[in-house]
């Protein structure tokens, strides 16, 4: 248990009456609290910044936020840095994005010209654009001189991760990365896919610690790593955050990552059993192995989702002729053995 549930616990153990928020009382969640004064000091005291600091040193980045907004909220947080600004977008941005420039009155430049035609969400279409690359970025960056930052996904929805190049190529250049890494907050504790993150050398990186690590819809991370834009980013989550965040979530986040950094053995059975899938079903090349993408030729990726569906088995989404699962360290090794079968079955 982290410092943040450690709190929790031992306030919920002497047993109060409570006369104070939230109005179940504890009823409905005993760990479910507000600020407090006990024993002397005023609860969270600290404790909240102090858990952002171990989670940044388990990160390796110099400044972690913990959100219950969602990686939304990162995204805008961050943008919100360029408000009035130029920022360049690689294809296939989060809702987030387009909202955060409408906020920030941000003008959005494409990379590339295939986005001529309007902006290409990430989990909205038949085909999601491949990751941008560091030649993409370098030429939209030579189009637009005057651009402050450049925005990018990676991981994207099918586990592809864009160009680690491109990090080093915005800052020879004075630009800052933003990069939405929602689907990437395991990167830092799976071995095999260290050199594809971005959150420790992007100027700033949010990841959805609900998406992949065991924390609750909702919570998410922003890592700061350029200290330049380490006031504007909180004066922004203040701005779109709320003053009473649940500590319940907090809480669960931080245990979260810490299970994640405890336990990378796992990670090694997850891509054992990745390897073992792809020996049955055409799955999609990514740098992910803990993302499964998979196809079968003649079927929608609607229809190849409805066929898992009816061996009890829910995938994360059907995108194109793929159906999408995700596979996590809570994922044990009976449960896998039933996708497993499902899969040989049904391909």
């Amino acid at each position: 248990m982290g410092r943040i549930g450690e709190k929790i616990r031992k306030y919920s153990a002497l047993g109060f009456d409570r006369y104070h928020t939230p109005g179940h009382k504890g009823e409905k969640c005993g760990g479910d609290i507000t600020e407090l004064g006990l024993c002397g000091e005023i609860f969270p005291d600290g404790v909240i910044e102090l858990a952002e600091a171990d989670t940044a040193k388990l990160y390796g980045v110099k400044k972690i936020r913990y959100l219950t907004g969602g990686s939304s909220m990162g995204i805008k947080a961050a943008l919100g840095c360029f408000a009035g600004k130029k920022v360049v977008y690689a294809a296939g941005v989060h809702r987030a994005f387009t909202e955060a420039c409408e906020l920030w009155g941000i003008c959005a430049l494409p990379a590339s010209g295939e986005q001529s035609s309007g902006i290409v969400y990430t989990c909205n279409c038949g085909e999601l654009p491949e990751p941008i690359t560091a030649d993409i970025a370098q030429n939209a960056l030579d189009n637009h001189p005057d651009a402050a930052a450049l925005f990018i996904t990676s991981p994207d929805y099918l586990g592809r991760t864009a160009d680690i190049a491109v990090a080093e190529l915005c800052q020879n250049r004075g630009v800052a990365l933003i990069v939405d890494s929602a689907h990437g907050a395991h990167f830092a504790f799976a071995p095999d896919l260290n050199e594809f993150r971005f959150d420790n050398v992007a100027d700033m990186c949010n990841m959805s610690a609900h998406k992949t690590l065991g924390a609750y819809t909702q919570s998410a991370l922003l890592a700061l790593n350029n200290e330049e834009y380490f006031a504007k980013a909180e004066r922004n989550l203040e701005l779109l955050g709320t003053t009473s965040p649940n500590y319940v979530m907090f809480a669960a986040l931080e245990d979260g990552v810490c299970e994640a950094a405890a336990n990378r053995a796992d990670y090694e059975r997850l891509r054992e059993f990745a390897a073992k899938m792809r020996g049955v079903a055409d799955c999609v090349k990514n740098s992910d192995y803990t993302r499964l993408c998979v196809r079968k030729r003649g079927l929608t990726g609607g229809e190849l989702f409805a066929k898992f569906v009816e061996k009890r088995i829910m995938p994360e989404t059907a995108i194109g002729d793929l159906a999408v699962f995700i596979l996590t360290p809570h994922d044990g090794r009976d449960k896998l053995e039933r996708l497993y079968a499902a899969a040989k079955n049904i391909m």
